[in-house]
């Protein structure tokens, strides 16, 4: 029996019909679909929790582990539809349309760049790699391939922090900035067998935390480092691989009165905690003024914003939010911003990918004074018993 081309349209066309403008126009404004790559502790607070404000912009859609037994508890207990048994499986599923990626820091570079191959943009939790070699080169894949990689420092995305970004940027009235310091410790905090102290997983105090006062450095100061100045370091004492402790004195080239120093800690001794203090703060201060930002890693927890007049001492205190949104957190911001350049078709401000090299670049040059400063006390302790004739 013959079919008329009739019949052929109703039986194949209209019954499959290709996607229409209106099709790509629901899909465009539909829930983003995001998948998350580790049943990681942070990824509760950071985008699980956060989605429930937004449930028209993101849909929780999957997770996947290396233990499969512990994404389907985690799916259970956060009413995720979907679980991948593996990774790869994850990434490769059509239906998730981005992926938020909160692995131990050695490997963000590896899998960061296979969800980039099946075009899947990232939320990629900080540090954004090892080191800026691997930042510099993943940044540049994801700009060939026209993938968006954003590298979730929530903090930068809070209300407070563009309201102490426009007080320092005015120079007319807070003057010029010659120093930074910024602090970010804790102690006894993580369990000695954390991640956070695992060499080959990228671990350490730099790496962890002091991320997050270099990235305050950067984007408030508004310039990157020159060099390292000096160096204060302690050892985490199970693994001498690793910086329990690190405080950075960075210079500037716009200035030899500039400078900026970071705190940072996953074993901070008692002493320096009590001397620099434990709740996140940083201090800016110029010619004119200075600046006490508390709590610039969880404004929306607390925070206050105290700017002085070196000359009157006269002190102002405010603080700052998003009218509608007061009870949003860090994190919300950030995976609104991170929906909106996705799904939303709007042009969104974000920690920019220049931003995140920058900031590798930054960390690293801190390790490197490291290795530059023992080598130097070799040097000397050579030099010294060469002289003594004990060598």
């Amino acid at each position: 029996m013959s079919l008329s081309p009739v019949r052929l349209y109703n039986l194949i066309i209209a019954k499959h019909p290709r996607p229409t403008a209106s099709d790509a126009a629901e899909r465009l404004v539909a829930p983003l679909k995001l998948g998350i790559l580790s049943a990681a502790a942070i990824a509760p607070r950071a985008i699980i929790n956060p989605a429930k404000l937004m449930p028209d912009k993101v849909q929780i859609y999957s997770v996947a582990a290396r233990d499969p037994a512990r994404a389907k508890e985690f799916a259970k207990k956060y009413a995720i539809p979907q679980i991948h048994d593996s990774y790869e499986d994850l990434i490769a599923d059509p239906e998730v349309e981005a992926v938020y990626i909160p692995l131990p820091n050695g490997l963000h570079y590896e899998w960061t760049l296979k969800c980039i191959e099946h075009g899947k943009p990232v939320l990629l939790e900080k540090p954004a790699t090892s080191n800026a070699a691997q930042a510099e080169k993943l940044f540049e894949i994801a700009k060939e391939k026209g993938v968006l990689v954003v590298e979730a420092f929530h903090w930068w995305f809070h209300p407070a922090a563009k309201l102490v970004k426009e007080i320092v940027s005015n120079k007319e009235e807070f003057g010029e900035v010659e120093k930074f310091e910024g602090s970010l410790c804790v102690s006894h905090f993580f369990n000695d067998d954390d991640i956070r102290f695992d060499f080959a997983l990228a671990g350490g105090s730099l790496m962890d935390m002091g991320c997050y006062p270099i990235s305050w450095m950067r984007y408030y100061l508004g310039e990157n480092p020159a060099a390292v100045k000096s160096l204060e370091l302690e050892v985490y004492p199970k693994d001498a691989k690793i910086d329990g402790f690190a405080s950075v004195e960075y210079s500037f080239a716009s200035s030899e009165k500039k400078k900026a120093i970071v705190h940072c800690g996953l074993r901070t001794p008692l002493s320096t905690l009590w001397r620099i203090g434990f709740i996140p703060k940083m201090i800016i201060t110029s010619n004119k003024k200075d600046l006490v930002y508390t709590m610039p890693l969880w404004p929306h927890v607390y925070h206050n914003i105290s700017v002085r007049d070196i000359a009157t001492g006269k002190v102002e205190n405010q603080s700052c939010f998003e009218e509608g949104k007061e009870t949003w957190s860090t994190y919300a911001f950030q995976l609104e911003a991170f929906a909106d350049s996705v799904k939303g078709g709007k042009t969104v401000p974000l920690f920019s990918s220049e931003d995140s090299v920058e900031n590798m670049k930054a960390v690293d040059m801190a390790y490197e004074a490291v290795c530059i400063t023992e080598a130097r006390f070799i040097i000397a302790c050579l030099t010294f018993l060469i002289s003594a004739r004990l060598l």
